[in-house]
């Protein structure tokens, strides 16, 4: 093969790379699109599942959880951010809530962009318990954080938790996490709330 050919080659296969890089992340905050999230967590919801139907034995030990829950976080008062300082200083507050949530989270838990300013997190091996405590942990992160250009600007989030149960849909599921969502926004934002408390 030709030197010419082989750095051909070796092209086409760094811009096949970079095209699935693409594919699976959102540009703007480098967390998974939406549609990577629902493949991947539309597996794993279907695993726990069928682990609990089995009485967690062998399943459980085979693929390492019976559970899995979900939380969808937003942004408190982003559009407001946009209006007053611009969508510049909006995208910056975005990456910055992303990379928070990104960072707090296992390997092996997805962290997604649903769309706009909401971030979806899918968390394998969870209880509702458990995925309370780490979204109250990952709330506490965001509002702990300092923009250095504008130190008075305090960012929040709200956050909503439910978890996979036998004879409820992952399409339902999803539909309690993001009730539990409005929930949180309509009850004074920058708190966390579990839909098995609505």
């Amino acid at each position: 093969m030709s030197a010419d050919l082989y750095k051909k080659i070796k092209d086409l296969e760094n811009q096949v790379e970079i095209l699935e890089k693409d594919l699976i992340h959102d540009k703007l905050t480098g967390l998974k699109t939406r549609g990577y999230f629902e493949e991947e967590a539309k597996i794993y919801f279907s695993l726990a599942l069928s682990a609990e139907n089995s009485h967690g034995s062998r399943r459980k030990q085979w693929f390492g959880f019976s559970n899995i829950s979900f939380v969808f976080f937003d942004v408190d008062n982003f559009k407001n951010i946009n209006d007053t300082l611009g969508h510049l200083v909006g995208d910056e507050v975005l990456k910055s809530v992303a990379e928070t949530v990104r960072t707090s989270v296992r390997e092996g838990d997805t962290a997604a962009r649903w769309g706009g300013e909401e971030i979806v997190v899918t968390l394998v091996g969870a209880t509702e318990r458990d995925a309370m405590h780490k979204a109250e942990e990952i709330r506490r992160h965001v509002e702990e954080t300092k923009f250095g250009k504008y130190p008075d600007l305090k960012i929040t989030v709200s956050g909503g938790v439910a978890s996979a149960h036998p004879g409820i849909s992952f399409e339902e599921t999803l539909e309690r996490t993001d009730k539990a969502l409005y929930s949180a926004k309509h009850s004074g934002k920058n708190r966390i709330v579990a839909y098995s408390n609505l």
